[in-house]
């Protein structure tokens, strides 16, 4: 501003008026000029604006002080380079808000990166990936290298470890010839995480000494064992001791409910026995092992015999006759039946279910069978007597319910008797085998003026409505 105002000073504007005064003088003389003849009509038109403001132009400029042309300049490229840098400013924040540096997740949890993704709203890509080394959801590798930066909404591949590969075949060693450290080893070693080490108290077996070993796969053998394959190792914990410090009531005539509560809650081997009595009620306690008072240790074994109430002594029933057998024993159900036999004689005891002299009590089946001998079977003459509808039961209670495997046929034949009579039979009034087929013959009543009443016997029926098929 001091340069543009010095021009106006003395000697200055002397200065500047001389050098304009030259300057209006040779104007004056190019207006006075003569002119020249006139031009064509292209000749007359107005001459071009654009050279017109071209002249104009360094008449102007010549009218500018030359530091404020400069200041003007400075100016125009201070905005310039502001807008440049506003827009670079801009451009990296843009930058800054819409990416994300990425860390390093080589070596950490799968976890820990899908919550990083999801904080910076990126799309985890995982590769899984089976390595004995790194443990399960551990990242192995990264697409998007450490520290680069990463577009928010773009896709961050990683690399996710799926521990050891189940399906390797890892044959076990013999673990019988291993104590327990060793096994544990052997374990970490080959990432054998589906090989459980039991421990348990053993009296026979030294402390980290192996019992046995069970595979859960029968089809499995050690030599072709996988890491997905489930196996245990039992090792001793050595012998169990306890103290006695455990004092035993008197369980005399105490139910036997009280004594397992008993043993239950202090650990005892308790042994149960049982005997009747007709003075202790059922499932109460009639005798101990050990005394009252006595003190015992966890695990220690103790017996008890408990009351099985009222017992019964059974009998011999060959005292008894098969009218009689059925009251012998009060409080039990004997079921006396009569059957047939071939050598025995009438009223003899075959046989009973439950021997004699055995205690029942009410913990048993309180019925006793006993069979007593009907002798040999003997075949009435139905003849006359007896019609067709009558057989069937006629032969099921007579013999076949007492034991005798007796049967029948039919054969129809003319006859003048009324129809459905028994009119033949091929054993009658004699002893039979136990084992027989007796042949009837069954009239037609088709002979002559047969008469239509039937013989009253006890199979009743007429030979139509209660005919029988033959007994098999």
């Amino acid at each position: 501003m001091s340069d543009f105002l010095s021009n106006f000073n003395g000697d200055n504007y002397d200065r500047r008026k001389q050098e304009k005064e030259p300057i209006e003088e040779t104007v004056e003389k190019v207006e006075k000029m003569p002119k020249k003849d006139a031009p064509s009509k292209e000749s007359k038109k107005s001459p071009d604006p654009k050279i017109k403001r071209r002249n104009r132009a360094p008449q102007e400029e010549e009218g500018i002080d030359p530091a404020y042309k400069q200041q003007k300049k400075r100016k125009r490229r201070w905005i310039i380079l502001g807008a440049i840098a506003v827009s670079l400013l801009l451009g990296f924040i843009y930058y800054q808000q819409t990416h994300v540096k990425v860390p390093n997740f080589v070596g950490k949890s799968l976890t820990d990166m899908q919550v990083w993704a999801s904080e910076n709203k990126l799309k985890p890509k995982v590769k899984q990936s089976y390595d004995r080394v790194k443990e399960a959801n551990t990242i192995l590798a990264q697409e998007q290298k450490a520290g680069s930066r990463i577009k928010k909404g773009d896709v961050l591949n990683v690399t996710n470890s799926l521990g050891a590969d189940p399906k390797e075949k890892i044959p076990l060693p013999d673990f019988m010839k291993m104590n327990k450290q060793q096994a544990e080893q052997w374990i970490k070693e080959h990432k054998a995480e589906n090989l459980s080490l039991i421990e348990e108290f053993s009296d026979t077996v030294e402390k980290d000494r192996p019992l046995r070993t069970e595979i859960a796969n029968a089809e499995v053998t050690p030599e072709n064992y996988q890491r997905k394959d489930a196996a245990k190792v039992y090792y001793s914990k050595g012998k169990q001791t306890y103290q006695k410090d455990i004092k035993v009531p008197d369980f005399q005539r105490k139910p036997r409910s009280e004594v397992e509560s008993w043993a239950k809650n202090n650990e005892i081997d308790l042994t149960y026995e049982e005997k009747t009595s007709n003075d202790i009620p059922a499932d109460s306690i009639m005798e101990q092992s050990i005394p009252k008072d006595e003190k015992i240790a966890k695990k220690d074994k103790m017996t008890v015999t408990v009351s099985l109430g009222k017992g019964y002594v059974v009998p011999n029933f060959a005292d008894y006759s098969l009218e009689d057998a059925g009251t012998a024993l009060e409080g039990v159900q004997v079921q006396a039946k009569g059957i047939y036999t071939e050598n025995l004689p009438y009223g003899q005891m075959v046989s009973q279910s439950v021997e004699a002299g055995k205690v029942l009590s009410t913990k048993d089946n309180l019925t006793i069978k006993v069979l007593y001998s009907l002798g040999r079977p003997y075949m009435k003459d139905l003849r006359g007597t007896m019609v067709e509808g009558g057989l069937q039961k006629y032969f099921h209670e007579e013999f076949q319910s007492k034991g005798a495997n007796i049967n029948y046929v039919i054969r129809r034949v003319d006859s003048d008797q009324p129809k459905g009579t028994v009119v033949g039979m091929s054993h009658f009034s004699d002893y039979v085998p136990l084992n027989l087929t007796v042949s009837i013959d069954i009239s037609l009543g088709n002979l002559g003026s047969a008469p239509t009443s039937f013989p009253n016997n006890n199979g009743g029926g007429d030979s139509e409505g209660n005919q029988e098929k033959p007994s098999e």
